[in-house]
């Protein structure tokens, strides 16, 4: 995973895909995708899990422990009653990191972002009415010529 996460980090690379067995690290590349965006180049995120059920779990989980143990103090603990932080939801200086589910078209058509990570997109959920949930996510990047 060497090669993709310094892509990732390349302010040249427009788009990074990784396509594998499963159980080879890729959600771990996103976690370290955003940390980095957070820590270091901080933009606007979205990241698309394949159920919204899935994006909470991921974000109470995963980017819990990330934000907690290797970048502290930039983002700040959920509480329920913070919309600046929830579990689908995290601010930090200069941007943002929105969480969301493929099968939830409306959260993947109401932000801009300069960084979209798609993770597990085998399991997405079919198209919508609204469309393809890939292609709803990757519109949100038309605002920021850098994305």
């Amino acid at each position: 995973m060497r090669e993709p996460m310094d892509a990732i980090s390349d302010r040249r690379t427009r788009e990074v895909v990784v396509m594998s067995s499963s159980q080879v690290g890729k959600t771990e590349l996103l976690l370290n995708a955003a940390g980095f965006f957070i820590e270091q180049d901080p933009s606007p995120i979205l990241a698309i899990q394949p159920t919204l059920e899935m994006a909470r779990d991921w974000s109470r989980t995963k980017l819990s422990a990330l934000l907690r143990d290797s970048i502290p103090g930039i983002v700040a603990e959920s509480r329920s009653r913070d919309s600046d932080n929830t579990a689908l939801f995290k601010k930090f200086p200069g941007g943002f990191l929105a969480i969301q589910g493929s099968n939830s078209p409306a959260g993947l058509a109401s932000r801009s972002v300069r960084v979209l990570l798609l993770d597990e997109i085998s399991r997405y959920a079919d198209v919508t009415i609204e469309g393809d949930p890939i292609a709803l996510a990757t519109k949100r990047l038309a605002t920021f010529s850098n994305s």
